[in-house]
């Protein structure tokens, strides 16, 4: 056998260490830098002051002994080129003059101690700063009370950092409330509305620092901007007043293309029905609540406000003393606020079905009873044949509560609907048992160009063949056929109710308002705690005494009665799973209310906690003249899992005075079941004794009665920053 040629490995091995160490790099598997010197550093390239960090490895060092450094200049340097400071026998670094007039480079060089054949130079070249400029920016607008842009700085390059930034001599201010903060933050919450220019200084970090400046500009809106609609009901010295319209507002205090209908039964500012163009300004204080001046109208009609945080929804009184009108409503911003000739039927074939829910009053004419009315009910807006032409309004019935009659599922509504010379209204004719009624319609939202809800108003000249004067909403109605009445209601619902009622024995109307919870207990059955108060006689049907009642099987359009006679005998037009408009058909009691579904949220019972946080509050349409109306912000902090404190303040209008500014304080409790319906009560010490029920409607919101001893006018309370309806008015 022949021997192999060549060296055996672990000779190879031996070998190649030894010669390795004589500088041999001839056996494969070597580095080929194992005999140099390897330097790297953090940077090529730095400016005045600006630090590099040099690395030395010699990878045949075994034995670590490292490196000597040698720093030199280049050519052109200054007699300070910097300082070169090793720190420790691999690491060194040089930091570059703080001022650097001409650009100039700096050689680095290590040389091994172990091996001093072995070295290694890098070069840096130093430049001097680039002109300091401040970045050209479009800031964001802010808004009033939100923390500006989640803190925007401000933008430079060139020159030497870290940066320095400060508002220039001269410079205008900037938003108040908002601080420009030495890094170029501008943080803070603005409190008041405009557009604000500066200008902002920015130094750099050399020894003999650049400046630059920048000019800027920052417009601050409020939280009520966009196209808005309102509704309205009270009372001058003639009778009831109603009003519905909408408008714009700027975000800045301006409002335009104002157009509203107003109708009265009698009397100043202008009898009868009254269409109506303005424009006006807008106050919104940082707690949300403002006022509005629709100044070009005469007598200038005037509103306190609260609004949401989100400017989507609030609450009106009317505040002035010149129109003689007292009264509350409500607003919404528009997400659609052009009224097409499609826009209550939608652009199918098939039509869009709403609900109606509307209150109002009678006038006096021959043969004609004067007192309140309600009217609740269903139709569906059929398309027009061609781009322009009138709607159809078919397949109605409504229930109708009038003076000394109650109009029950009359299936003769009908009409058409049409647009009108102002692209923000809709008009809307119907026929009914009752007589005929005209309604301008004021759309709210849409979703995919169909209306889903509007505001609605009465626009008839009030005579002896059209004596009512009634404002309310359309919603969209989802669900249709109504064949199982379980489907219909399969969750507890609140509801908030209003109206006049003539108790047995008298003739006269009084005040009437209660909130009450639905609850389905299957087969069509279901228990309603109920809270009444009528004209300071408060009734309470909770606990033991809880009404428990069953619903009959509804029609297939929604409209659903129930076995129920006393103490109420309601009706329920079906809107969509577990909402639905409400009409008592007791005898002399117009009653409209709102059924909403009812939520908890994410919690699994009701508490103190769940509603915590600021919420706008407000009355429902008041029933008498003598109705106190108010609207404000209120804020509810829980103490315990089942009680909790009310602070705010409101804005108060009565037939007697309007009263601006009233803190608002109490506290509030979960009654013995409010862990499951929501029930409770609360007690005001401010703006006087003020007792009162209420139950949840959903973590934002809640429906509240009073029920303070001795008080003939109670009223229904919305509080809460809506998420649906938000209450019949």
């Amino acid at each position: 056998m022949m021997k192999r040629s060549g060296f055996p490995p672990i000779l190879c091995l031996v070998l190649m260490v030894f010669f390795q160490s004589k500088s041999c790099t001839s056996c494969s598997g070597v580095p080929s830098d194992y005999n140099s010197v390897v330097l790297t550093q953090s940077a090529q390239r730095v400016g005045p002051g600006q630090t590099v960090t040099i690395t030395a490895e010699v990878p045949k060092d075994t034995l670590n002994e490292g490196v000597t450094w040698v720093f030199t200049p280049g050519a052109g340097a200054p007699a300070s080129a910097g300082t070169f400071t090793p720190t420790s026998t691999t690491v060194a670094t040089y930091t570059a003059p703080s001022s650097v007039a001409t650009g100039f480079t700096v050689t680095i060089t290590a040389t091994s101690k172990a091996f001093a054949t072995e070295s290694a130079t890098s070069t840096i070249t130093v430049t001097p700063p680039q002109p300091l400029k401040v970045t050209a920016a479009t800031l964001a607008d802010g808004v009033v009370g939100i923390t500006y842009s989640a803190g925007t700085t401000l933008q430079a390059t060139g020159g030497i950092a870290p940066y320095t930034w400060t508002l220039a001599p001269g410079s205008g201010p900037l938003p108040t409330g908002l601080a420009l903060l030495a890094n170029g933050t501008i943080s803070g919450s603005p409190t008041a509305t405009g557009t604000f220019a500066f200008t902002a200084k920015v130094t750099d970090s050399e020894a003999t620092p650049m400046t630059a400046t920048g000019a800027f500009t920052i417009a601050v809106t409020n939280q009520m901007v966009g196209n808005y609609a309102f509704e309205f009901s009270g009372f001058n010295s003639g009778g009831s007043v109603v009003v519905a319209g909408s408008f714009t507002a700027d975000g800045l205090g301006h409002i335009t293309n104002g157009v509203e209908d107003l109708n009265t039964i009698l009397g100043p500012p202008q009898p009868n029905q009254t269409l109506r163009t303005f424009t006006g300004t807008y106050t919104l204080e940082n707690d949300n609540r403002g006022q509005i001046i629709f100044s070009s109208l005469t007598g200038s009609p005037t509103y306190d406000f609260a609004i949401d945080a989100n400017g989507l929804h609030g609450r009106i009184v009317e505040f002035d003393t010149t129109t003689g009108i007292r009264g509350s409503g409500e607003f919404a911003q528009q997400n659609t606020s052009t009224c097409a000739s499609t826009t209550l039927s939608g652009t199918g074939t098939l039509g869009t079905s709403f609900v109606i829910g509307v209150a109002g009053s009678t006038g006096s004419f021959t043969g004609i009873t004067p007192g309140p009315i309600a009217l609740a009910g269903r139709f569906t807006a059929e398309p027009p044949a061609a781009l322009g032409a009138p709607g159809t309004i078919e397949t109605g019935e409504v229930d109708v509560n009038a003076p000394q009659q109650v109009i029950t599922q009359d299936q003769t509504f009908s009409g058409t609907f049409q647009t009108t010379s102002q692209a923000a209204r809709c008009t809307m004719s119907v026929s009914q048992t009752l007589g005929s009624m005209t309604f301008s319609v004021y759309p709210v939202s849409s979703v995919a160009g169909t209306l889903t809800e509007a505001y609605v108003v009465e626009t008839d000249t009030v005579s002896a063949t059209t004596p009512y004067l009634t404002v309310g909403k359309l919603i969209e109605q989802f669900g249709y056929p109504f064949t199982q009445t379980n489907l219909s209601f399969s969750a507890p619902s609140i509801g908030g109710l209003s109206g006049s009622v003539i108790p047995t024995g008298d003739t006269a109307y009084f005040p009437f308002v209660a909130v009450a919870a639905l609850t389905p207990t299957g087969g069509g059955g279901f228990t309603m705690p109920l809270v009444e108060n009528l004209a300071g006689t408060v009734s309470s049907y909770q606990g033991s005494n809880v009404v428990s009642a069953t619903l009959n099987t509804g029609d297939s359009f929604g409209r659903v009665d129930t076995n129920l006679v006393l103490p109420v005998a309601p009706v329920f037009y079906v809107i969509g799973p577990n909402q639905a408009f409400c009409i008592l058909e007791n005898t002399n009691a117009p009653v409209l209310g709102l059924f909403e579904p009812q939520s908890k949220g994410t919690a699994t019972s009701f508490s103190a906690g769940l509603v915590a946080g600021a919420l706008v509050a407000g009355t429902s349409a008041p029933t008498m003249s003598a109705t106190r109306d108010f609207s404000g912000v209120n804020t509810l902090a829980a103490t315990t899992t089942t009680t909790g404190t009310i602070s705010g303040t409101q804005d108060t209008s009565t037939s007697g005075a309007n009263t601006a500014g009233q803190a608002v304080t109490g506290t509030f409790a979960l009654g013995a079941t409010g862990a499951t319906d929501g029930g409770g009560t609360f007690t005001l010490t401010a703006p006087g004794t003020i007792t009162g029920q209420f139950f949840i409607v959903s973590p934002t919101s809640l429906a509240m009665i009073t029920t303070t001893a001795g008080d003939l006018d109670p009223v229904l309370i919305f509080l809460g920053n809506c998420e649906t309806t938000c209450g019949p008015n």
